[in-house]
This record gives C-alpha cells, sequence and structure tokens, in this order.
C-alpha cells in the first residue's frame, strides 16, 4: 500500500507500524521516489527506488509496482527481489503519460533490474 494509504489505517487504527506488521506475513509500504519499506517477522528492509528515465504522469505507477510484486511472488522469487521488480516497474511506468499504455519486454525488465541492482532475477 502507499505510504499516504498506511497513514490513515494507523489514524483509524491507533495501531503503531510494527502492531500493524504482527497481523501479516509482510507489509510493504511504498514512498513514491523514496522507495520502499518491507516488513516481515519483525525485520525491516528499505527497498531502494529506481531513477527513472523521466518523470512524465505518476498514474498507475502504484498498479505497476504491483506488477512487479506479483511477478516475483508468481515466479518463487524472494520478497525484497520481488519488491526490486516492483521499483523497476514504477520507474518504466513514471516516464510514460498515460495510467496504462506502457509496453516493455522482459528483457528490458530484466537489464533495468541488472543496472539498478547488481544481479538478475531471471536464471
Amino acid at each position: 500500500m502507499h505510504d499516504y494509504e498506511f497513514q490513515l489505517i494507523q489514524e483509524r487504527t491507533g495501531w503503531s507500524q510494527e502492531q500493524v506488521a504482527k497481523q501479516l506475513d509482510a507489509l510493504i509500504i511504498t514512498r513514491g521516489g523514496d522507495g520502499s519499506t518491507l516488513i516481515t517477522n519483525g525485520s525491516i528492509e528499505s527497498i531502494e527506488a529506481v531513477k527513472p528515465e523521466a518523470i512524465k504522469d505518476p498514474t498507475g505507477c502504484g498498479d505497476a509496482y504491483r506488477s512487479g510484486l506479483i511477478y516475483g511472488i508468481q515466479n518463487n522469487l524472494d520478497l525484497i527481489t520481488s519488491c526490486r521488480i516492483g521499483a523497476v516497474m514504477g520507474a518504466l511506468k513514471i516516464a510514460v503519460q498515460g495510467p496504462q499504455n506502457h509496453e516493455h519486454t522482459l528483457d528490458e525488465i530484466v537489464e533495468r533490474f541488472q543496472n539498478a541492482f547488481g544481479y538478475s532475477f531471471i536464471g
């Protein structure tokens, strides 16, 4: 969820970040250009943002992030790698005007990931 949505949950429940995280297997909070936070079993990981080639339109960036996250989970990748794929997808999306008219090949995504994080998520 986006940091604003998480703030609303905290306000409505009165729970701390730790209290919310204890209710879940994993809590992922996206923070736009500041990256995201992954909280699992009391461990907190900061996922760095990927620098976009341009900033044109943030509409759809959360959905793009989730698409990368879901891809990673469906392919049995660890959550840190899955979140990093999400970060790549958000960076690719924000560089395009419009919410859902961006198209990228798996090769492009793998290359951006490799350049950003120094390893490949593909075998």
